[in-house]
């Protein structure tokens, strides 16, 4: 037993010597911050209905990677019943939001406030309201696409007609 620990005490010096050489020798990565009152909104994309205000926190949402953005919602906003190519993680951080998840015959949903949080798997139908408002945060692979389980909702195709 007496070498076990004798064995262990020496090696744990070596094993953080070994640890610190590989850290210094790698490059030193920089982290991002952001204050609430600082972040920059703009409209949100045109393939999400108008009227919401979008803000990059990190990544790019239009390139492959990881990425994250806070979606201001306001009274009355709807998204309707779409899919993702990819798993979204939703937090809602202001408000109430109002998902309805699954295929809409056979849709599951609920009410999640300040704090809450969502995953959405790859492919899974969901349409998301809120009657006063809301701010949520998602975190995605990009690139961001959104599908629209009924054509007619897409805003984008909407345009399109118009012309």
């Amino acid at each position: 037993m007496k070498f076990v620990t004798l064995f262990g005490a020496c090696l744990l010096p070596c094993c953080l010597l070994a640890a610190e050489s590989q850290h210094k020798s790698m490059p030193m990565q920089s982290h991002a911050g952001m204050h609430a009152a600082s972040m920059q909104w703009g409209d949100a994309p045109p393939g999400l209905p108008k009227g919401a205000k979008l803000a990059v926190l990190s990544g790019n949402p239009g390139a492959a990677g990881m990425f994250t953005v806070r979606l201001k919602m306001p009274p009355g906003y709807r998204i309707p019943r779409h899919t993702h190519p990819t798993d979204e993680m939703v937090t809602v951080i202001q408000g109430h939001l109002d998902f309805s998840m699954g295929e809409a015959a056979n849709a599951h949903g609920g009410m999640y406030g300040a704090g809450d949080f969502v995953n959405l798997p790859t492919g899974m139908q969901h349409a998301v309201s809120t009657k006063g408002g809301a701010i949520v945060q998602v975190q995605a692979m990009g690139p961001f696409e959104i599908n629209y389980v009924n054509p007619a909702d897409d805003p984008r195709g909407m345009a399109n007609m118009k012309k």
